[in-house]
């Protein structure tokens, strides 16, 4: 019997799921992260190892072959990917053929659509929009870190904030609600402090990114510069989507929205949405069909066959499964 396995790795954790070719669950675990540009390749090791010994705990004497896809984070721009492989070959326990290493965000697009074409557009802590045209290639836009981009991002909007709090501090700015509420988000004592954990590296994106909730509470509270900057932010996202579109060569194109910016903020999703229709009303928001695990176990079993096993495609679109 072929097994289908599929890997979900990120920044904080790395899920697993090992699927039969009718669809039952043989094996599924969780480990520690697996970022390939954050973590070293011993930890990668470590953590993959526990994940997958975990995962075939209860492997069936009859699964004979396996196919894989590893969706790691950072793995598209990876400098090692063959370093990465080698390791990934090394920790199958079954023959296998040579595992499949992406990015979490090309698993997550073939998960939100179900494999099909369409939009999917990221906006947490960062942001990058990604295409499926009619021919299966993928298409990107945007996501190349917040030093330089991630328009439109948590990231950039705390980036905002923290101009406005050092203008504000030297008098470009008139005083306002800036400075108090940054210098508490971040626990500083003073305009001194924060600029020197700035400059020591103590102040992390993340915690750049998580200032985000603060401005979308000034913005709805009538603050003109955090409306400003949110109303840039969903300027920019629009931007990148309809760049994607265009790439992608489709007509109408389903949009799938991921991320906590775009997820748990009601008044930045309503403006995106808003201003999206009136530019490319062609594209339709859509709910994500399949998680990006899922995502994983299709990209693994397509390699292999020319199409989904009626069983597996039926158990991987269940509730269960996604």
């Amino acid at each position: 019997m072929r097994a289908y396995l599929g890997i979900d790795g990120g920044g904080t954790r790395t899920r697993s799921l090992l699927v039969s070719e009718t669809g039952d669950i043989l094996g599924r675990a969780v480990s520690g992260p697996s970022n390939v540009q954050q973590v070293s390749m011993e930890a990668l090791h470590g953590n993959l190892q526990m994940l997958l010994d975990q995962t075939f705990t209860d492997l069936p004497d009859d699964v004979e072959y396996i196919s894989s896809c590893f969706g790691l984070a950072g793995a598209a721009s990876a400098k090692n990917k063959d370093e990465i492989r080698e390791m990934l070959v090394s920790l199958t326990p079954v023959p296998s053929e040579a595992p499949i290493l992406t990015s979490d965000a090309h698993i997550a697009l073939i998960g939100a659509l179900a494999n099909r074409p369409g939009l999917m557009l990221i906006a947490g802590t960062g942001s990058i929009c990604l295409g499926r045209d009619g021919n299966g290639l993928t298409h990107r836009t945007g996501g190349w870190g917040p030093a330089y981009d991630d328009l439109g991002s948590g990231s950039w909007i705390g980036k905002q904030a923290m101009q406005m709090t050092f203008q504000e501090s030297d008098g470009r700015r008139p005083a306002g609600p800036w400075q108090r509420n940054v210098l508490k988000r971040l626990r500083c004592a003073s305009i001194e402090e924060l600029l020197c954990k700035v400059k020591t590296g103590e102040i992390t994106n993340p915690q750049v990114a998580a200032l985000t909730p603060m401005v979308i509470q000034l913005a709805q509270a009538g603050v003109s510069d955090a409306d400003d900057i949110i109303n840039r932010g969903v300027e920019e996202l629009v931007r990148t989507v309809t760049v994607t579109y265009r790439k992608s060569n489709l007509e109408e194109a389903p949009l799938v929205l991921v991320g906590g910016l775009l997820e748990k903020s009601e008044l930045f999703r309503e403006r995106f949405i808003t201003r999206l229709k009136a530019t490319e009303p062609q594209i339709l928001i859509q709910k994500s069909l399949m998680s990006p695990i899922v995502g994983a176990v299709v990209v693994a079993c397509k390699k292999s066959n020319d199409g989904l096993p009626e069983e597996l495609e039926k158990a991987l679109t269940a509730e269960l499964v996604g």
